[in-house]
């Protein structure tokens, strides 16, 4: 490779060595060749055209090579010209020195023309490899950094939607508290997105989980940031914190749900809820995601909330009944209350549903009504079952063997749907029935109307294997589920309970009068008797009589009862007296 083309300069005080020397590189075919006699005007010669080699005399009067090669180590720093010495004698200090400063070569006067350029077109071509060399490695740290901008990109983008994932929203709402700006949270969470990945598969949910995010990013301006938290879960981060903005939002976001999403030839119905947090200033991201989650109505509820401590609170309250309830039995802190049944024709006791009670320690008395979904959905429910079913079952033998109550009373039980699912369900109860050597007529279980409903087909197997041993079985809380007559003519069931949701207003409305009827009606036509709860009226009793409903219970005879004074109730109980008015009815 030639080096010709190079940009040289000479720096001289005797202008017959610059002359020299220039006639010399032209004489070897250098083109590109300047000469400076005044050392003070080397740097500004270099800024405006900076040389590619500098042939500089060491020894000049004012201004010495020294003093040159200090002013460009200043000002260009590690991008100064090579430097190659011009001096007439050079001994070790000036060597030492002069290389210390950084200079490639050293040429001796007088010039030897062939050493000279021999030594000019070395260094022209270790610069030039160093030149390479550095382009190369500028080149290579620019493709470098793209890639590794790319993949942090992509380590940031969700592959489905190409919306920011998790990652990417963290990073987004870092830089909203960095910045102290006003920031709102809306935590979307999508219903019944699993059930399009079990009925269709992966490829349509993937399908309609980008089509669902870009018809809500379609609803936001350019100040909202929306992504991929979790695999049905959205963020969207608002630039505001303002809680009526952010609801308004909520509500025109929660439009997009309001027909089925189109994909391909199909219609897939898809729910959301979203909770709402909102922060000032420096906030803690995690702690803002943490109160919009919390914020996120339960299903079946609302569909939006935004997050308060009150809230808060409650959440946490149910987050330690939830810890609680773990070992409660074990601990003792359970027991089993029994409220009587009474045949409404002579109100006469003949029987009880055992109902579960819990009093903790700390917490005191907790309703079935918030600790019973808790160990459903915790699967506590299991082992608390258990221990129902045990304990219902111990108190059958205990009274049996007292001869208190006589064979036509018995106990019934409330069974889960969890339980109910249970393959061994019926074989377990049957099992303890047969080593307490109780007859099954003095058991019943109660299961209610969502708990058939969620596992039809295994739980009319063990209700047909309980009904095969005689045992009494009762859909409790008839009507207030999702009813249907389809299931209701084959399952095998030998009681309807009514509610008391169609009892309490039976003497305001004529409405609720007719629902009962029917309902009695109903149950009279597939062979079933029919039992009345949260009777407290004595209108109510009578009511529920003359519609034909054999059994009743409630507060108007009695409240649930531990079992001791269960006992002394039944041997104090005395039929309450009819109502001195009738009705027809």
């Amino acid at each position: 490779m030639t080096f010709y083309y190079k940009h040289v300069l000479v720096v001289d005080d005797n202008p017959v060595n610059i002359e020299l020397m220039l006639d010399l590189l032209e004489n070897q075919g250098f083109h590109n060749t300047h000469g400076i006699s005044d050392p003070q005007e080397v740097l500004g010669y270099c800024q405006k055209s900076p040389p590619d080699l500098i042939l500089l005399d060491i020894r000049m009067p004012g201004l010495d090579g020294y003093a040159v090669i200090g002013q460009l180590s200043e000002h260009f720093g590690q991008q100064a010209p090579p430097i190659i010495i011009l001096t007439a004698q050079i001994d070790d200090d000036t060597r030492q020195r002069a290389l210390a400063l950084g200079v490639r070569d050293f040429i001796t006067k007088p010039f030897k023309h062939t050493e000279v350029l021999q030594r000019i077109l070395n260094v022209l071509n270790v610069e030039h490899r160093y030149h390479v060399r550095d382009r190369q490695a500028d080149s290579l740290e620019r493709m470098v950094a793209e890639r590794t901008q790319a993949l942090y990109h992509q380590s940031c983008t969700d592959p489905i939607t190409q919306f920011p994932n998790r990652r990417g929203l963290v990073q987004a709402l870092s830089q909203a508290a960095m910045h102290n700006t006003t920031t709102g949270l809306l935590f979307i969470a999508l219903d019944r997105f699993d059930d399009v990945i079990r009925l269709h598969g992966y490829r349509i949910a993937e399908r309609l989980l980008s089509h669902i995010v870009q018809r809500l990013d379609e609803r936001l301006s350019d100040s909202h940031t929306l992504g991929l938290w979790g695999g049905n879960e959205l963020l969207v981060i608002s630039a505001t914190d303002d809680r009526k903005a952010l609801l308004s939002l909520a509500d025109h976001l929660m439009e997009t749900f309001e027909n089925d999403q189109p994909i391909d030839d199909l219609l897939l119905p898809l729910e959301a809820r979203i909770g709402i947090s909102q922060a000032q200033g420096l906030f803690d991201t995690e702690r803002l995601v943490h109160k919009a989650a919390l914020a996120l109505p339960q299903k079946n509820g609302r569909s939006i909330q935004c997050y308060s401590e009150a809230l808060e609170a409650q959440q946490r309250h149910r987050l330690h009944i939830l810890q609680a309830l773990r070992g409660a039995t074990e601990r003792g802190e359970m027991s089993l209350y029994f409220q009587p049944k009474l045949r409404l024709a002579d109100q006469r006791i003949i029987g009880a549903e055992a109902l579960l009670r819990w009093h903790h320690p700390d917490l005191g008395q907790i309703s079935p009504g918030v600790f019973i979904p808790l160990a459903e959905a915790s699967g506590d429910i299991f082992s608390i079952g258990d221990w129902v079913l045990k304990e219902a079952i111990r108190t059958i033998a205990d009274w049996r063997q007292k001869n208190v109550l006589d064979g036509d009373f018995h106990i019934a039980v409330n069974v889960a749907a969890r339980q109910l699912a249970r393959k061994d369900f019926a074989e377990n109860v049957l099992r303890q029935l047969d080593d307490h050597q109780i007859p099954a007529r003095f058991f019943a279980i109660e299961v209610t109307e969502s708990g058939l409903m969620s596992d039809m087909q295994n739980a009319r197997q063990q209700l047909e294997r309980l009904t095969q041993a005689n045992i009494v079985v009762a859909i409790d809380d008839f009507g207030t589920g999702h009813s249907s007559l389809a299931y209701i003519k084959t399952l095998p069931f030998s009681t309807l309970k009514i509610d008391r949701a169609f009892v309490m207003n039976l003497e305001e409305s004529d409405v609720e009068r007719q629902l009962a009827r029917t309902i009695a009606q109903l149950a009279h036509s597939v062979g079933s008797d029919v039992v009345a709860e949260g009777i407290e009226t004595a209108y109510q009793a009578m009511y529920l009589r003359g519609i034909g409903c054999e059994t009743a219970q409630g507060y108007y005879f009695s409240r649930p009862l531990a079992a001791s004074e269960f006992l002394a109730w039944c041997n104090n109980w005395k039929p309450h007296s009819p109502p001195t008015a009738t009705e027809t009815v």
